[in-house]
């Protein structure tokens, strides 16, 4: 994922491993320009990678740089390619970034590599690839509680990858329109009861 790539707040909070809500909240407050991405016959907010980069690097600076110096840091990066620089000089700080890029770059690959870990269904559902297994059906029963391994019990053509990427795809892509049960037909059978249909 280059640095031409453009993120939606969900995306972000994959990249930053930070909570959807924090991130949103941070593209509420500046100094970062989300731009509206048509999506899915809808808008969303989305960043590009040097703001994605900025979100980054001030939580890795959080300590050393005072509100004036984060919008000079911002404003610093805007000048110039980040990719062309090891370092960021703005009023009298010089912040050095190499080692920065080098981990959102990795946490973008990161992002990118679960592309090739999902295929798509006619209908444009992403499936777990070499599993058929709907990603959000195995996202909705984590959410609803359920534990790895009572995942793998219930779908065992799934792996332990199978379920991370799951969980991952769905926090950086969240479902739109109406969510899966969060509990499998299995073990809503065993909470009515009716265990003995299973078998039948």
């Amino acid at each position: 994922m280059g640095h031409t790539a453009q993120f939606t707040a969900a995306e972000a909070a994959f990249v930053l491993r930070e909570p959807v809500r924090a991130v949103k909240k941070s593209l509420d407050l500046g100094p970062v320009r989300p731009v509206l991405l048509r999506r899915q016959g809808g808008s969303v907010r989305a960043i590009e990678w040097r703001d994605l980069f900025y979100l980054y690097a001030v939580r890795a600076l959080r300590d050393e740089l005072t509100p004036k110096a984060r919008g000079e840091f911002y404003e610093a990066l805007q000048q110039t390619p980040i990719e062309r620089r090891d370092e960021v000089s703005f009023g009298r700080f010089r912040v050095s970034v190499r080692d920065l890029v080098e981990e959102v770059e990795q946490r973008t690959s990161d992002l990118a590599a679960l592309a090739e870990k999902v295929e798509f269904r006619a209908d444009g559902e992403p499936l777990l690839k070499g599993a058929e297994v709907e990603v959000y059906r195995i996202a909705a029963l984590l959410d609803g509680g359920a534990s790895i391994e009572q995942v793998l019990e219930d779908y065992p053509s799934l792996s332990r990858e199978h379920v991370a990427t799951a969980r991952a795809y769905a926090d950086a892509y969240p479902k739109a329109g109406r969510p899966y049960p969060r509990t499998s037909v299995k073990r809503a059978l065993q909470g009515a009861g009716l265990e003995a249909l299973d078998d039948a």
